[in-house]
């Protein structure tokens, strides 16, 4: 029979911190309950099985068995007996995690495999709800917390800031990326997100146009657009310029290429372009590139957003924040509560037009309005609130989705929603919400 330490508590309270280093003290295994899941994401992809296809997962959970095992201190996981590790990682193992952790029957799999795993081992797990669903039993319970505060400062710190290797002043540049092959895209992110760099792709140039002006009229523009020169229907030397035409020079424009550019370069600049990057793409030479476009910019940090947000007074406001996704709802949650605002939470649309209009007239002051839910999304939400009478139906909705296409933000305003703010969440575009609503 294993020991079992328990620790529960808030997002951002530091549970993980403290759980892997008293497994490192005390010797014991530390569950990293987002690993299993990938573990079993693993085992639906090796069966064939798409992340749609819920009978065939839920299925495949009968003969998957996933455990964490230590080794000099590193963490394996295997699957039947499999080493795994190397695979975790991988983007398409995410996605599917992401998918298949939200079935029924995968978590309770999963709280399966937990508790096998806690029966033989001395575990330490963290969590929502470890000490009464997953480990009723744990020698050690503890529930861990701190201020609204500190538990916001952390976990925005933790999505905003990469590791200290990586440039400082490139960290979290958001990038586009386009290219028609796909294979292309994906390595470029790849190299982006190794310097410490948020990048996103498109396959054409005429979904890049339109991704820049989205994020333009959101005032949220990209840092750089990295485009191939040879791309169909529009090549890489009109896309800078349509990009110039729409949005102005607020955006670095670097195209890639495997071809010679200096029989191109003066009809590329003429067109816009900043700057060449010759294939293969080395992530050196292209640190070295995009760090040419930095000097001048003011540098922030999540920090010194936070604390710009938290000199706002909004004590006596409330504000509805609807979102499926409970880490999205906790940090965001306490983030606005930094203001002093009160925040009350709903997972579904449905959820939250019953607490509207159930509420007394003028109860709400703002709703932020997440997009792709289960049972009702927020357009179907923003809809019937706006059919209740009275006040209740003039209540402010403000969508807050990672859509930031300038289609999304148009169909928020048509379903009769009073803005839109993009995820991930940028502070001073979440201040002016703030100050225009409340």
């Amino acid at each position: 029979m294993g020991y079992n330490v328990a620790i529960d508590g808030p997002a951002g309270a530091g549970k993980s911190t403290i759980a892997k280093l008293v497994a490192k003290e005390k010797g014991y295994i530390y569950v990293d309950t987002g690993a299993m899941y990938r573990g079993l994401a693993i085992h639906f992809l090796d069966k064939g099985i798409e992340p749609g296809e819920t009978d065939k997962v839920i299925e495949a959970c009968k003969d998957a068995e996933v455990t964490i095992a230590y080794e000099d201190g590193v963490q394996h996981v295997y699957l039947n007996g499999n080493d795994i590790s190397s695979r975790l990682r991988n983007e398409e193992v995410g996605n599917m995690a992401s998918v298949t952790s939200a079935i029924p029957e995968v978590r309770k799999k999963l709280l399966e495999l937990q508790q096998n795993l806690a029966k033989t081992q001395d575990v330490i797990m963290d969590g929502r709800d470890i000490g009464t669903c997953v480990l009723p039993g744990a020698d050690v319970k503890i529930y861990l917390t701190a201020s609204s505060l500190t538990r916001a400062k952390r976990r925005y710190l933790e999505l905003q800031e990469k590791e200290k290797e990586k440039d400082e002043n490139l960290m979290n540049l958001p990038v586009l990326v386009v290219d028609d092959d796909k294979t292309c895209c994906e390595s470029t992110v790849a190299t982006l997100k190794e310097i410490g760099i948020t990048g996103e792709w498109v396959l054409s140039g005429r979904e890049a146009v339109e991704r820049c002006y989205a994020r333009h009229e959101l005032k949220n523009d990209y840092f750089a657009v990295i485009l191939d020169w040879k791309m169909p229907d529009m090549d890489g030397i009109e896309t800078a310029r349509q990009i110039r035409k729409r949005i102005g020079k607020e955006i670095t424009i670097i195209v890639l290429t495997s071809y010679e550019f200096s029989e191109i370069e003066e009809e590329a600049k003429a067109a816009g372009v900043d700057a060449f990057i010759a294939k293969p793409l080395f992530r050196s030479r292209l640190t070295a590139t995009l760090r040419q476009f930095t000097s001048g910019r003011k540098e922030k940090t999540a920090r010194n957003y936070l604390e710009k947000l938290s000199e706002s007074d909004y004590t006596g406001k409330r504000i509805l924040l609807v979102d499926d996704n409970e880490l999205n709802r906790e940090i965001a949650g306490e983030i606005l509560q930094m203001t002093g605002a009160e925040v009350e939470t709903a997972e579904n649309g449905k959820i939250a037009v019953e607490k509207v209009e159930a509420s007394p007239e003028g109860l709400y002051d703002l709703v932020f309005m997440d997009i792709q839910m289960p049972v009702m999304n927020g357009y179907e939400a923003t809809a019937a609130i706006r059919s209740l009478p009275g006040e209740k139906g003039k209540l402010p909705i403000v969508a807050m989705t990672a859509n930031a296409f300038a289609e999304d933000v148009q169909l928020a305003k048509n379903t009769g929603m009073n803005g839109h703010i993009a995820k991930p969440l940028d502070m001073n575009k979440l201040n002016d919400v703030l100050e225009s609503w409340l």
